[in-house]
């Protein structure tokens, strides 16, 4: 079967798009420290504890954020999970140059590949999920949010943080190789692959970011929420996240909530 644009993405070795993501500058910094600890702020912040729970984290890619939680949320167990294989060989490396502790066998921490759109493990197995940067990238989430559901005990929280959004300035995902926003609305697609292309230089790197871009969905915050509802989930808390924007000719009849709101994070509980 031929790989789809989200496992040619985001497949983790060299060339691909998360791999050149994974390598820049501040990549390890916003992952492993800042993407986990607001994880956990918004955990704790609303009265949920980790220590010594269970913790499934939805798409864990290159598993950084995966050994950062574990690092700082003392829970029992972490399971990272991702369509793609994790290559653990890389995030020890990474570890090791960053000055941090590889995996140990204490972190109780594993990596599974899934199958799209669904949770390889018995019903309630876990007491909390996590998923960062993935519902931009789910084509219709609700078959992957009702299987987190079932493996989720009762009572147990998802946090979803979920930056950018399709319609918000840098809602392509390519706004390292473009000068201007709100490419993915401007341009057309051929004009996108073209520019990479020039612009990157490297033919498998330019395909594999134009595989980032169609990765991308057109969910909106309301189609999230919706989602959730829909798969068996309440939401106890959302955060929306914006800035100031210029409007680019053309896009003015777009609604001002969609191009200004670019990200959201969510607690949502199983009931």
């Amino acid at each position: 079967m031929k790989p789809t644009a989200n496992e040619r993405a985001f497949a983790g070795h060299d060339g691909s798009a998360a791999r050149w993501f994974a390598t820049q500058p501040g990549w390890w910094h916003d992952h492993f420290e800042s993407a986990a600890d607001q994880a956990l702020s918004e955990l704790h912040g609303s009265g949920v504890a980790t220590a010594g729970r269970e913790l499934l984290d939805v798409g864990c890619g290159d598993g950084i954020i995966t050994l950062g939680l574990v690092r700082r949320g003392d829970f029992a167990r972490v399971v990272g999970m991702d369509i793609v294989p994790t290559d653990q060989a890389f995030l020890e490396a990474q570890a090791r140059h960053h000055g941090v502790r590889p995996v140990e066998t204490t972190d109780s921490l594993s990596f599974v590949q899934s199958a799209p759109d669904t949770a390889p493990f018995p019903d309630g197995s876990f007491d909390l999920a996590t998923a960062w940067s993935v519902f931009e990238h789910v084509t219709e989430p609700r078959p992957l949010l009702r299987d987190v559901h079932r493996v989720l005990r009762p009572g147990g929280v998802l946090f979803i943080q979920v930056w950018p959004l399709w319609y918000s300035e840098h809602g392509s995902h390519l706004w390292p190789f473009f000068d201007e926003t709100f490419v993915h609305l401007t341009r057309s697609p051929a004009e996108i692959l073209d520019h990479l292309r020039e612009r990157i230089g490297d033919r498998q790197l330019a395909q594999s970011m134009y595989d980032l871009y169609e990765s991308c969905n057109r969910h909106t915050v309301d189609d999230i929420q919706s989602a959730l509802l829909d798969s068996g989930f309440g939401i106890g808390k959302v955060s929306l996240s914006g800035a100031s924007v210029h409007v680019p000719p053309g896009l003015e009849r777009i609604p001002l909530s969609r191009l200004a709101i670019d990200g959201c994070t969510i607690l949502a509980v199983r009931r």
